[in-house]
């Protein structure tokens, strides 16, 4: 839309100034040549006026003369008072003579004209006429693409047996004279029209060659080049020139894009390799006890004889074995439902009994290692529709982590549970702090990004906080985090409250 809205300003900029040079250029000729006309106006018109009394006396001579309207004679007394050497009549075109106001050509100078003509004069031309007896000086086109003078005036006859009123009149009498000035006025304005047309499409042209290419071609040409680097997979910034307008704005966007997309796709080989890292420290540990374990067992039964105790301890193998076994299907369940979309299975539970759930299975790890669980519950909190399974999960992710970021110092984690009401929503809200380490801020925004982690040495993966960023998405939730290098961090879990709730 920027574009199109630039391009055409452009092009009306453009036009506009090419036509309001050739206005200005064209009025001052027209100025000057009419003021020339003018003069030459008034000299015309007098000898115009004496010429149509002289035709407008002859017609009345003859039809006085003959009593009746002959068109005939009219016709050839007409040709004779032009072939008489006055120098004023040479101008003279035509002469054509109704007998009657409304009445048809009856008599021209061209003879045998038909005589369904008229005498083309408005409403005003003929008021004038009745009213004030003059002639009506006017510029007519003629039927070759020519201008002519026109002359429109009134005569008076009164034949035996009639008698006219004082402001009837027996005729009208058209005279044409050729106006050279005229035509030749006419034609320069057309040819400087056509000039014009042709020089404000000559600058059209160049104006949108030069608009198309800077604005539209140029660009896409670098765009085109960026495309080949890409395919090439190499496309330094310093090698692509920087670009204007909005094609240039989309080319170095698409540039930065491209570039992104490299960081991130360098990103995504590392995290690969991380998440390889990860899976084979999760699958090594419990595979070597189970080796470990099987080798003893082994040792075990090639005994040649077996007592009680040693039947003991081959079931405590087995059972570690079994441990190890499960351990492995938790780590690939982990793996293949971290891209699935989560299936909730929900009930009506109290968030603080899942939460004391949670906590009941780090009772000996906080123990030891002098990490204090202070819990702060809303005893009003209602009770909300939850998958009690994830939700568990959640927390446990959530709280072991906050127990990592705290040791091997001793430090506090504070659980607290509250309602809030915003708008028309009601959330039930968990709040997590720790005193541990805090996250920086610069990652602070990837710490929900599977596969990101900060503990590669002690064998992370990065897939418990995304773990737990799911399942509040799929139950409607939100999460929030807040944290300080050296203060420790805070996460704040939103669930949406459902109104066939109740209290616990």
């Amino acid at each position: 839309m920027q574009l199109q809205w630039k391009y055409a300003l452009i092009i009306n900029i453009s036009v506009l100034v090419v036509l309001a040079t050739f206005y200005i250029i064209d009025d001052y000729r027209a100025r000057r040549y009419l003021e020339i006309l003018n003069v030459q106006d008034f000299e015309r018109g007098a000898t115009f006026r004496n010429v149509s009394g002289a035709i407008r006396d002859r017609v009345e001579q003859e039809i006085r003369w003959m009593q009746d309207f002959d068109r005939t004679t009219i016709e050839a007394s007409l040709h004779k008072l032009l072939q008489e050497n006055n120098p004023d009549m040479t101008d003279v075109l035509d002469i054509n003579i109704t007998f009657g106001i409304n009445a048809s050509i009856q008599a021209s100078l061209k003879q045998g004209k038909d005589t369904d003509h008229y005498i083309n004069f408005t409403e005003a031309d003929l008021q004038e006429i009745l009213q004030k007896r003059v002639q009506v000086y006017n510029t007519v086109e003629l039927d070759d693409g020519k201008y002519a003078s026109e002359m429109i005036l009134p005569y008076d006859v009164d034949l035996i047996g009639e008698e006219l009123n004082e402001n009837e009149i027996s005729g009208l009498i058209q005279v044409l004279f050729a106006t050279p000035d005229i035509n030749k006025y006419i034609q320069k304005l057309r040819l400087i029209r056509i000039i014009a047309m042709f020089v404000v499409i000559v600058l059209l042209a160049i104006v949108i060659w030069v608009t198309t290419n800077s604005l539209i071609m140029n660009p896409l040409e670098n765009m085109v080049m960026i495309i080949e680097h890409a395919e090439a997979d190499d496309f330094p910034r310093a090698e692509i020139p920087i670009a204007s307008g909005t094609i240039g704005k989309i080319t170095n966007d698409l540039v930065l894009t491209l570039t992104k997309l490299k960081l991130v796709h360098a990103k995504r080989f590392e995290v690969l390799s991380q998440f390889a890292g990860g899976v084979a420290h999760e699958i090594r540990n419990p595979l070597n006890s189970i080796g470990m374990t099987a080798q003893y067992l082994k040792k075990i039964f090639f005994q040649r004889e077996l007592n009680q105790q040693d039947l003991n301890e081959v079931a405590e193998l087995l059972d570690i074995m079994n441990y190890e076994t499960e351990q492995l299907k938790k780590i690939s369940a982990q793996f293949l439902t971290l891209n699935r979309p989560r299936q909730l299975n929900l009930e009506v539970a109290s968030l603080n009994n899942l939460l004391d759930f949670v906590l009941a299975e780090f009772k000996v790890i906080t123990e030891n290692s002098n990490i204090k669980i202070l819990r702060n519950y809303d005893s009003e909190l209602p009770q909300t529709r939850l998958d009690n399974e994830q939700i568990r999960q959640l927390f446990f992710n959530l709280i072991q982590n906050a127990i990592q970021a705290i040791q091997p110092k001793s430090g506090s984690i504070y659980i607290t549970t509250s309602i809030e009401q915003n708008a028309d929503e009601i959330w039930i809200i968990a709040y997590i702090r720790d005193t541990g380490v805090g996250i920086p801020h610069q990652i602070q925004e990837r710490i929900f990004d599977a596969y990101f982690t900060t503990k590669e040495r002690e064998g992370g993966i990065g897939l418990g906080l995304a773990i737990a960023y799911q399942i509040i998405m799929a139950h409607g939730g939100r999460i929030e985090v807040k944290s300080q290098v050296g203060m420790g961090t805070e996460f704040k879990i939103f669930f949406k409250y459902e109104q066939n709730s109740m209290k616990v």
